[in-house]
């Protein structure tokens, strides 16, 4: 069996993979997009949330409603700083996916190119091979003549 024949189930074990790490990548990289679009959406809920609160100090409001509203802003605050770990923790999935999903994509390019350098070489002793048959006819045929 030749060369190429030999690692073509190689390249596309190492292509199936490299299409698997893709894949993770391109989850992690939508899951890292939704946690920052709820860290934006708490964010906004804050700015709003502190304009009514804003708005409340101006009017008379009970002492147990400003603690109301401080207590909804405490929570606010650890729902966002919470939010941010986990954006933080899915950046780094996203970035250790991709990391994979380069080095599979980095071997597969390189298997074929040892492929396709193995079929070139392989080519080239087939016209070789093919030349010298046909020389040898030659001089047989001269030879008989």
């Amino acid at each position: 069996m030749s060369p190429s024949k030999r690692l073509k189930p190689v390249q596309q074990i190492a292509g199936s993979r490299e299409k698997k790490a893709a894949k993770q990548f391109g989850d992690s990289q939508r899951s890292l997009n939704g946690h920052k679009d709820k860290l934006e959406e708490l964010r906004q809920y804050q700015q709003e949330y502190m304009g009514r609160f804003q708005k409340a100090m101006q009017s008379s409001i009970s002492s147990a409603q400003l603690q109301e509203y401080r207590a909804f802003i405490a929570k606010l605050d650890d729902a966002i700083r919470q939010q941010e770990q986990v954006v933080a923790t899915s950046q780094q999935d996203r970035s250790n996916k991709q990391s994979s999903w380069q080095k599979k994509h980095t071997r597969v390019m390189a298997l074929g190119k040892v492929v396709d350098r193995y079929k070139k070489e392989e080519v080239k002793m087939a016209n070789k091979k093919e030349q010298s048959e046909a020389d040898e006819r030659s001089q047989r045929s001269h030879s008989e003549h």
